[in-house]
């Protein structure tokens, strides 16, 4: 199955466990490989813009796409999460 880059953008994202995180805003295309290297995934809160945030999520925790949604692995972290974890630490899986 293909999908165009119009059916791709707006594509509801949710977790393994259900949890929707929002909607693929744009993505990394690699020119060598011609591959989708990551997904920008935009997510908003009840209140609004006031607590959007972004996820970028690679290909490689992506479980599956479909026409109807994209679901990724449960261990997906907000870019501003990942910018607070110290350089020396590992980033937890959530």
């Amino acid at each position: 199955m293909s999908l165009t880059q119009k059916q791709l953008i707006g594509l509801p994202v949710y977790t393994q466990s259900g949890e929707h995180l929002g909607k693929v805003s744009d993505f990394v295309f690699d020119q060598e490989t011609q591959a989708i290297k990551q997904y920008s995934v935009r997510s908003r809160d009840l209140i609004g813009e006031l607590l959007q945030r972004d996820l970028l999520i690679s290909r490689d925790q992506v479980v599956q796409i479909t026409a109807e949604r994209m679901t990724v692995e449960d261990s997906v972290l907000a870019e501003s999460e990942l910018k607070k974890q110290p350089a020396d630490k590992p980033v937890p899986a959530t």
